[in-house]
């Protein structure tokens, strides 16, 4: 089976990529990350691990805010190649980073951009496991053994916060808004329980694949292998928020995002 190269590895879909404010503002172009950030909590003299790094934004947080080591891991090159460039001259004396391509578990029954091979998570290191946007990535099977090396490498009441696209975001077989003859726009909501890969259209790529879950799965999955639920947030934008960026209105018709944090029990 051949598998396609990565697609933050692609030249034109990184090149669109790199014009997110996420990418370039970092955090601070985050919607969700203000949420994020008093979820995760105190990280002074913790370790951490973030799974799908991306351009290392939250490996650099962690610096800052004096972990003792974090390990960040991601699938694309050009992804890691960007956080190493960005992390060195940040590092504090005595802290320790590790960035890797490879990331999480690959699907041999699936052809796509993220079919690769799994990161080894050492046992019983981290206080805090981060994944922000990229579960939603991972095939349905393959997630519940994802889940279960992530708790096998926290420390006892370690935990694991992670924000991934809303299920009610990615179980429609068109994931856009209509408009009804009234005007009115509205999302439309199909499929949600046939768990399983959708296909879409984003920043001029065609066929980038995700995997959409339940609610009810992810929770019910991390719940079985011994996870305590700590916070659940379906992430929609402020009053504040809108009179900042009035663009954002169209998230109060559906959450973009969901925000879960768990700890070991």
């Amino acid at each position: 089976m051949s598998v396609e190269q990565p697609l933050y590895d692609r030249p034109a879909f990184l090149e669109a990529y790199l014009e997110f404010p996420r990418s370039k503002l970092g955090l601070d172009g985050a919607s969700e990350w203000p949420t994020l950030r008093a979820i995760v909590g105190n990280l002074e003299s913790q370790t951490g691990v973030d799974l799908g790094c991306g351009l290392g934004w939250f490996v650099q947080y962690a610096i800052e805010a004096v972990a003792s080591f974090v390990d960040g891991f991601d699938i694309s090159s050009k992804m890691i190649e960007g956080a190493k460039e960005k992390t060195p001259s940040r590092c504090r004396p005595k802290l320790t980073t590790r960035l890797q391509i490879s990331i999480l578990y690959s699907a041999p029954t699936v052809d796509s951009q993220f079919c690769w091979g799994r990161v080894e998570l050492e046992k019983y290191t981290y206080d805090l496991a981060y994944s922000s946007l990229a579960l939603h990535y991972i095939p349905t099977d393959s997630l519940r053994r994802l889940l279960k090396e992530i708790h096998a490498s926290l420390k006892p009441g370690g935990r694991f916060v992670f924000s991934i696209e809303h299920p009610i975001f990615t179980a429609p077989s068109k994931a856009e808004f209509e408009t009804l003859p009234d005007s009115r726009k509205v999302w439309p909501l199909d499929n949600y329980v046939e768990e399983g890969l959708r296909e879409t259209n984003w920043l001029g790529t065609e066929g980038v694949r995700k995997f959409h879950c339940t609610i009810q799965t992810y929770l019910q999955s991390l719940l079985e292998i011994g996870f305590v639920i700590r916070d659940l947030v379906e992430w929609m934008p402020s009053k504040e928020d809108l009179l900042k960026y009035p663009d954002w209105k169209g998230a109060l018709e559906r959450p973009m995002f969901l925000l879960v944090k768990v700890v070991k029990a």
